[in-house]
């Protein structure tokens, strides 16, 4: 599909990869500059770059730049969150719904005032809060994908949506363990 200037819309697994593989290059370039190694980022990025050109160009050459159809209503990968609001939502996934072995909580997000004063959300889980406050701008996306939403019939909470229930499912079944892996796009 095109869009208004007539080129093909974006592939949003792309784009992950290419989020994902520039997180790790300027973690590699923090860390050899923190003890003292040779740092050539510029070049590091140059071949990442090349290297998702190539694979995208070997595979299909129309179809590298198609945007694949992602179901509205079913799991949403999790590499297609954004990395704030991924730590975020891994968060709130872990304090409200928990993991297979655990018993899920009766969880929620409550409103709170971040450190700098800005609006945000606090964990609220089986009678423990968290210190720690998330932002609104993290918040802000994973409403936007329908991750989590306010709750209807509750005072002001915020829960996680069917949808946010599915891809945390999802993302434990494949053995995720961020954030020290992703799984495969």
């Amino acid at each position: 599909m095109t869009g208004a200037s007539g080129r093909l819309r974006p592939d949003p697994r792309r784009k992950a990869r290419f989020r994902e593989i520039a997180r790790g290059i300027v973690a590699k370039d923090r860390y050899n500059r923190k003890y003292g190694i040779a740092v050539d980022t510029a070049g590091a990025i140059a071949q990442a770059l090349e290297r998702a050109y190539r694979d995208g160009v070997r595979n299909d050459p129309a179809a590298a730049f198609q945007a694949p159809e992602q179901d509205d209503a079913g799991p949403l990968e999790w590499a297609l969150i954004p990395p704030r609001p991924r730590d975020a939502f891994w968060s709130i996934c872990l304090y409200t719904l928990g993991r297979d072995t655990d018993l899920p909580r009766d969880g929620h997000l409550a409103p709170a005032i971040t450190e700098r004063g800005t609006p945000g959300w606090t964990l609220v889980a089986g009678g423990y809060t968290p210190d720690r406050v998330i932002s609104d701008r993290s918040i802000g996306p994973l409403v936007r994908l329908g991750l989590i939403a306010l709750a209807v019939d509750l005072p002001v909470r915020m829960i996680v949506t069917a949808q946010g229930k599915e891809t945390w499912a999802l993302f434990c079944q494949r053995g995720g363990t961020y954030p020290e892996d992703l799984t495969d796009i």
